[in-house]
């Protein structure tokens, strides 16, 4: 049974922290944190639980959709518990994902309904999360949502830390841009380009603090993504860093020093 959803948390607080790779952050920094720790966790608690077998999908849909979800849950337990690198997650999701069928995703999530509650936004996306509910118990957490873009809208270029995230494109066409995040310094970050790609249904990019860490997906057509992911990873917060590739500083080597954003409300109007 499903319930309304509360509202996503949209408080913002500053903070500094090592980097994964031990490099420091920099002190003073206007970077921007995003609760999406205790609160997100809390609001998640108080989600109906949303069953894959409760949706229009016939059965062997259901069980493909089922085996997915499954995977991405069997991945986050294994590096919830030490025994899997972020990057090896990223890699087992995706694979998890691109093994499917777009259409008995769409169908198992029910995504029409999902999409009846998506409000519309003036820029960037229109968030719907969403809980699933699995066979065999409770297992370690995993956060899935979805984002609804219109053509020319787009979720602005941004950092995060201690989470891994993959993202799949269920309709539409997206411009995707990744950087890995080299290091922290005063004002901006370091970016190495990694993707720049056109996706369309059923492809998937993912994130992680050692790989394509900063992402930037813009809607060529209107278009829905669906986002998978694990916050808090080691029990430290997640963090989100607005930044501005366009007006990034060439360096050696192909590396680009992009400025940070202030405030999410910049960060839409420029890019969303």
């Amino acid at each position: 049974m499903r319930a309304e959803m509360p509202s996503e948390p949209r408080t913002f607080v500053l903070r500094d922290r090592p980097t994964a790779a031990g490099a420091p952050r920099a002190e003073g920094h206007v970077g921007r944190r995003v609760v999406m720790g205790a609160c997100l966790t809390a609001a998640l608690g108080a989600l109906a639980r949303y069953t894959l077998s409760a949706g229009s999908a016939a059965p062997a849909e259901r069980r493909a959709a089922e085996n997915v979800f499954q995977a991405a849950r069997e991945a986050s337990r294994a590096l919830a518990e030490g025994r899997l690198s972020p990057t090896t997650w990223q890699e087992l999701v995706e694979r998890a994902f691109r093994g499917a069928s777009v259409e008995e995703i769409a169908r198992a999530i029910d995504v029409e309904s999902l999409l009846t509650r998506a409000r519309a936004a003036a820029r960037g996306a229109a968030v719907v999360p969403f809980a699933l509910s699995f066979p065999g118990g409770e297992g370690p957490r995993i956060v899935t949502k979805l984002f609804v873009l219109r053509a020319g809208r787009a979720n602005p270029p941004h950092a995060h830390d201690n989470m891994v995230s993959m993202h799949y494109v269920l309709r539409g066409r997206f411009r995707v841009r990744h950087y890995d995040r080299v290091r922290d310094e005063p004002g901006g970050i370091v970016l190495r380009p990694t993707i720049d790609r056109i996706l369309g249904p059923g492809e998937a990019t993912s994130i992680s603090d050692e790989r394509d860490n900063v992402h930037w997906h813009v809607a060529e057509t209107d278009g829905v993504l669906l986002d998978v992911l694990c916050v808090d990873l080691e029990g430290r917060p997640t963090d989100t860093h607005l930044l501005d590739p366009v007006r990034a500083e060439a360096l050696e080597g192909g590396l680009l020093r992009a400025p940070r954003l202030p405030t999410v409300g910049e960060a839409l109007e420029r890019f969303g």
